[in-house]
């Protein structure tokens, strides 16, 4: 028994010691860096969820009897998607690129990353609420339930993606 409040003792101060020899200490790109690295997965993850979506909703609105009087509207709902799926990609990308930079070259383009993350983020909102006006224009049940849902929570989370990326470059910067 005596020995069980030591172990305890030890595993927390193992577990909490990372945290405490970094507090005061500034915030490196290495340490951030496999966050980053995780977020540039799943930016992946969702890019092949929305070209899943875009061919599934493209295959549910042609074959609903009211396609061809919104296809204006279906066209445009689309375009956004698309849309936001190239951000996201062009964000992607230059994030992956931004971690190869060398470190003194990398310093030069953090600016530029952290405004562009900002940006990406509000046009995707911009855009997101372009499909959520788009969707009130539409007659009931044009697209699938799931379709929708599904393409809800791939945008949020793209943004919530984005805007994390962008929190850690701004962590790493203001140091």
């Amino acid at each position: 028994m005596k020995r069980s409040p030591v172990l305890i003792f030890l595993s927390t101060l193992l577990f909490f010691s990372p945290a405490l020899a970094t507090q005061g200490q500034p915030i490196g790109f290495s340490d951030v860096r496999p966050e980053l690295e995780g977020i540039l997965e799943d930016l992946s993850t969702k890019l092949d969820i929305f070209d899943d979506l875009q061919r599934k909703m493209d295959a549910s609105a042609k074959t609903n009897e009211n396609y061809n009087q919104q296809k204006n509207i279906f066209l445009s709902s689309m375009l956004a998607i698309t849309t936001i799926s190239a951000i996201c990609e062009y964000e992607r990308d230059l994030l992956t690129l931004f971690i190869d930079l060398r470190e003194k070259n990398r310093a030069k383009f953090y600016d530029v990353r952290i405004e562009s993350l900002q940006t990406s983020v509000r046009q995707i909102e911009n855009m997101y609420r372009q499909i959520q006006i788009n969707y009130t224009i539409f007659p009931p049940h044009f697209f699938e339930a799931p379709l929708v849902r599904t393409e809800r929570l791939t945008i949020q989370a793209a943004v919530t993606l984005l805007n994390r990326s962008r929190q850690l470059l701004l962590s790493v910067h203001q140091q």
